[in-house]
C-alpha cells in the first residue's frame, strides 16, 4: 500500500522542492484594527485580516484532483500570495484535497465533496493512526511530538467521519489535514457538532462542498520543536452547487459553552487560550448559530478566494448569505 501511495504522489514532490529555500514563517495575514461584532469573530478586536489586490488568476496552482472542488480550488490572494504557492504542497487524496503550508506547519485549507449518498447508513470503523505525510519532508511538517504534554487535539479539518473506506480513513490521520484545536468543549464539542450537521446536509441537499481551514490571528502561538501554529480561530465553508446557496461559520479556538458542557478543562498555563478563563459562552450557552459569517467574510479574514469558478452574479448572490440552514432527521 505504501509503495502505491508513493508512486501517487511521487510527482507532486516537484511542486513542494523550494520548500527548503522559503521555509521563513509569515509574519502575519493580518493589518488594519477592525471590530467585528459577531461572536464568530471573538478576539478579532485585536487586528483583522485583509487580502490583498492580488489576482486569483495571476496564482498558478495545481489542478491535482477537481473531482474535490467542482467549482475550483481555494486560491489564496493574500498579500504574500505567490510566495505561499511556490512553497506550499498540493495533496490530493482519496477523499479530500488539501494546500500544506510549511512555513506553519498546518494546512491552509482542506477541500471535500461530499455526496449524500454515500453518507447514508456508511460506518467505517474508525482506527486512530496519526502519521506524517509520506512524501512531505519530515522537516516541512509537524511531528507528533509537537502535540504532546500541549493540551490540544491534533483536529482534523477534513473529519475521519467523513471517509468512505478504510484507506482513505487512514489518510484523514496525516498530519497535513491537522491542525492545533482546542480539545474539550470545542473539537471534541461545539466543533464536531458541526462536522455531524455537515454531514446532515449533504444526505438532505444531495451534494455539498466544504472548505476547512485554521485562522492565525494576532498572537497566535506554536507548540513543539516544529513551531507547529496554533490557529485562533477555525473556519468552515459549505456550498450547495445546486441551489447556489452558501454558509459560513468561523469559530475562536478556546472552550465554547454549550448546553451540552458538563465542565472546564484546566486547560495548559502556557497557552491560555486552553484556559477556562479564555472560554466563551455567548452570554448564556453558545449554539452554532452564533457563529455564522458570510462568505465574504471568512475571504476577508482568511485571504483565500473560494469556489473562483462562479461567475460575478453567482459570487454576489451566495456571498452575503447568513441564514441558518434547515437541518432535517
Amino acid at each position: 500500500m505504501l509503495k502505491t501511495m508513493f508512486k501517487k504522489y511521487i510527482f507532486i514532490i516537484l511542486i513542494g522542492i523550494t520548500v527548503f529555500i522559503s521555509l521563513i514563517s509569515e509574519a502575519s495575514f493580518f493589518q488594519s484594527a477592525e471590530k467585528h461584532t459577531k461572536a464568530a469573530t471573538n478576539n478579532f478586536n485585536e487586528g483583522s485580516f485583509v487580502a490583498s489586490s492580488t489576482k486569483a488568476e495571476n496564482i498558478r496552482i495545481p489542478n491535482l484532483c477537481p473531482q474535490h472542488y467542482t467549482f475550483g480550488a481555494p486560491v489564496v490572494v493574500s498579500n504574500e500570495a505567490k510566495k505561499i504557492a511556490r512553497r506550499s504542497f498540493y495533496l490530493c487524496e482519496e477523499n479530500y484535497a488539501v494546500q500544506f503550508d510549511p512555513a506553519t506547519k498546518t494546512p491552509l485549507w482542506v477541500a471535500e465533496r461530499l455526496i449524500g449518498s454515500q453518507q447514508i447508513d456508511r460506518y467505517i470503523k474508525r482506527v486512530d493512526n496519526f502519521q506524517p505525510h509520506p512524501i512531505v519532508p519530515k522537516s516541512a511538517q509537524a511531528s507528533l511530538a509537537d502535540y504532546r504534554g500541549s493540551k490540544f487535539d491534533r483536529g482534523h479539518m477534513a473529519p475521519a467521519a467523513n471517509m468512505q473506506d478504510d484507506f482513505a480513513m487512514g489518510q484523514s490521520f496525516f498530519l497535513t489535514n491537522i491542525v492545533p484545536q482546542v480539545g474539550p468543549n470545542m473539537n471534541r464539542g461545539i466543533w464536531a457538532d458541526l462536522e455531524a450537521i455537515v454531514r446532515k446536509w449533504s444526505i438532505t441537499r444531495g451534494e455539498i462542498l466544504v472548505v476547512t481551514g485554521p485562522i492565525f490571528g494576532p498572537g497566535a502561538q506554536t507548540i513543539g520543536k516544529s513551531n507547529v501554529m496554533v490557529p485562533t480561530h477555525l473556519y468552515k465553508v459549505v456550498f450547495d452547487p445546486k441551489k447556489l446557496e452558501s454558509i459560513a461559520f468561523i469559530m475562536p479556538n478556546v472552550q465554547i459553552i454549550t448546553n451540552k458542557t458538563k465542565n472546564l478543562d484546566q486547560g495548559n498555563p502556557a497557552y491560555p487560550q486552553t484556559t477556562p478563563d479564555k472560554a466563551i459562552n455567548c452570554r448564556r450557552v453558545c449554539t452554532i448559530n452564533d457563529f455564522i459569517v458570510s462568505l465574504s467574510d471568512v475571504e476577508k479574514y482568511t485571504g483565500i478566494l473560494f469556489f473562483p469558478k462562479l461567475n460575478p452574479q453567482q459570487k454576489q448572490q451566495i456571498s452575503q448569505q447568513i441564514k441558518m440552514w434547515p437541518i432535517k432527521n
